[in-house]
């Protein structure tokens, strides 16, 4: 509820301003931001819970989609509820109990809609999970390892007349387009992502008051990759307590874990979030001094050809969806977007 002054002669009158958005409309900046097209096999990104309202003012977003922290943000008055986590991630029939069944009733009671982002948000590239990188300025860099990566096509085409200027840029205009040419002999070039073509060959064929043949094949560049994790190069090289030290104020973890060789001088950097203990032997082939992920085993220390560094799979995401609830306000236009700090579930004992 927003308040506006409203004139009316020589009054001021004070009205409230309701703001509301489509769910539909919410869920399609949910998925520019994290491409649902992006996420890995295995994963379940998308909508977990669908909703019956329609329109809300409020938007949550949250590490986990626990009982707990799922009612504080329906408590808040939530319409949506975006996690990074997914609530489950092969179907499951709703009964017995546990998290997922307290999850379902708390939401589904409500009628509010719940939408997790995890693979999706994680490759998209220089996106929120890349926030280490930033703040420790690396160059050069690329990603750790690569989910997918696509190039464009270029279509080819006859056409009996001459495209005019403003006909092309209604072309150049559409999604994914990069580039339309002509030649002397009316043969009509162009190039654009794959996934938009058909929408593309829709509007030449409305233009062109016919569909041509058109001549496919796809480029060799530019290549549009998405993927986990990232390698670089600091500005300048660090001892390693110096980069401890550095590290420390960007962490907000009171304990970590090392494992593998101390290099004294740390020039380039690997790091991914959440779970990458699978991705030492990509940033040791990548030349990276250190590693730094959460959720280290055992046998993975034991054979680290590398410095890790295991700041925990909490600390790393926790600052992504902070990241990406700013994101999410910045897009949302007049709805309310709050992050709900989550809690480490992990407790130290030391002792004395």
């Amino acid at each position: 509820m927003l308040p506006r002054g409203k004139p009316y002669g020589s009054i001021l009158f004070m009205v409230q301003v309701d703001k509301y958005m489509k769910i539909k409309d919410i869920l399609a900046f949910f998925r520019i931001l994290a491409p649902e097209a992006n996420q890995s096999s295995w994963d379940n990104c998308g909508i977990q819970i669908a909703g019956t309202i329609q329109e809300t003012d409020k938007v949550a977003v949250a590490l986990e989609p626990t009982p707990a922290m799922v009612g504080k943000c329906l408590e808040w008055g939530a319409g949506a509820v975006i996690t990074h986590h997914p609530l489950y991630m092969k179907p499951k029939a709703p009964i017995g109990d546990g998290m997922y069944m307290d999850v379902l009733r708390r939401t589904i009671g409500t009628g509010a809609w719940l939408y997790a982002a995890h693979t999706s948000l994680d490759t998209r590239p220089q996106g929120p999970a890349f926030w280490l990188g930033k703040r420790l300025k690396l160059e050069n860099t690329r990603f750790l390892e690569i989910e997918t990566g696509v190039t464009p096509i270029e279509a080819s085409f006859y056409a009996e007349r001459a495209v005019s200027p403003q006909e092309a840029d209604a072309w150049a205009n559409l999604k994914g387009v990069h580039s339309i040419s002509q030649s002397r002999a009316r043969e009509v070039r162009v190039v654009c992502d794959e996934d938009g073509w058909n929408k593309v060959a829709d509007a030449i064929e409305f233009t062109m008051g016919q569909r041509p043949v058109f001549y496919l094949h796809s480029l060799a560049a530019p290549r549009n990759e998405v993927g986990f994790g990232e390698v670089g190069t600091l500005p300048n090289p660090l001892g390693l307590d110096e980069f401890l030290t550095v590290l420390e104020g960007l962490i907000d973890k009171e304990v970590w874990s090392m494992a593998g060789p101390q290099p004294e001088k740390i020039s380039t950097v690997a790091y991914c979030g959440g779970s990458g203990s699978t991705l030492i032997r990509n940033a040791a082939q990548a030349g990276a001094d250190v590693f730094i992920t959460g959720d280290m085993k055992y046998h993975p220390a034991v054979e680290s050809p590398i410095c890790v560094i295991d700041v925990g799979h909490f600390s790393l995401e926790e600052e992504m969806m902070r990241l990406f609830a700013e994101e999410l306000d910045n897009s949302l236009d007049g709805v309310e977007v709050k992050f709900f700090k989550g809690d480490d579930p992990f407790r130290f004992h030391v002792k004395k």
